[in-house]
């Protein structure tokens, strides 16, 4: 069921748009609270929420770290830092086929097929790199 689109829901689902990175609610939050300071935190954590519900965002759920947001819909993966834990589109997908053989031997349905990879990033693999010398 669509709701009635807000004000508020407008903002959140355009800060998420405006952004580069794939941003957590935290950053949703402040990057909307600056122009409009009277708007709480739960107003935008709620629509966040019911904007992934309705499939107007992806909720980025990592193993590492906050969950992220992204306004791309299309199925895609990403890589999640796990120092720093920024999140990044990356260009690669997994056969249905696959999906399809891990529900028929495992039972699992309605899986998700946005895949999150975790590792390390270039700038914070450079930093434990020059740690270690």
């Amino acid at each position: 069921m669509d709701r009635r689109q807000t004000t508020q829901r407008t903002l959140v689902l355009s800060a998420v748009t405006d952004q580069l990175e794939h941003p957590t609610a935290q950053q949703v939050y402040d990057k909307i609270h600056e122009d409009f300071p009277g708007i709480g935190k739960a107003t935008v954590y709620r629509n966040l929420n019911l904007l992934a519900d309705e499939g107007k965002l992806l909720k980025i759920e990592g193993i590492e770290g906050p969950v992220h947001f992204d306004s791309t819909l299309k199925t895609h993966s990403h890589l999640e830092c796990k120092v720093c834990n920024k999140v990044i589109d990356v260009d690669f997908t997994i056969d249905g086929e696959v999906f399809e053989n891990i529900e028929r031997t495992t039972g699992f349905g309605d899986l998700n097929r946005n895949i999150v990879i975790s590792g390390i990033c270039p700038d914070c693999l450079k930093t434990v790199l020059d740690g270690k010398e």
